[in-house]
């Protein structure tokens, strides 16, 4: 779950940019508290940082993401990334790298870093 400051931008972003299929929003109507969404059988919530913080009054939420890099495999990296260049800012072109996985980097319009992964056919050079 990526705490957002408002979870329609995060909803285009992900829907538009990165080809994610909306499953869930709360409430339907403007502003959105929380959204859930697919991108195939991997699922990512949005829940506005307010409502956390009105959730659990005692958690600590900083302005900027958390530091991690969320992970995902794909079916095509390369129509993934051709859709994301120009839109989203990329921190790491396609990649074949040595571990028999093709991937890039990207920082979503939040600070979020996610890098999409799909794996090489074929043995595995290093």
């Amino acid at each position: 779950m990526l705490l957002v400051d408002e979870v329609k931008r995060g909803i285009r972003f992900c829907r538009e940019i990165l080809g994610a299929r909306l499953a869930a929003v709360h409430p339907e109507k403007l502003p959105h508290e929380w959204a859930t969404l697919k991108f195939g059988e991997v699922e990512i919530m949005l829940w506005r940082k307010d409502g956390a913080r009105e959730e659990y009054p005692g958690l600590e939420i900083p302005e900027s993401p958390a530091s991690f890099i969320a992970y995902v495999y794909v079916d095509d990296v390369d129509d993934l990334y051709e859709r994301v260049k120009g839109k989203a800012e990329v921190l790491m072109e396609p990649k074949d790298q040595f571990y028999g996985l093709r991937e890039f980097t990207i920082r979503d319009p939040y600070g979020f870093v996610f890098t999409f992964a799909q794996e090489l056919e074929g043995p595995r050079s290093g």
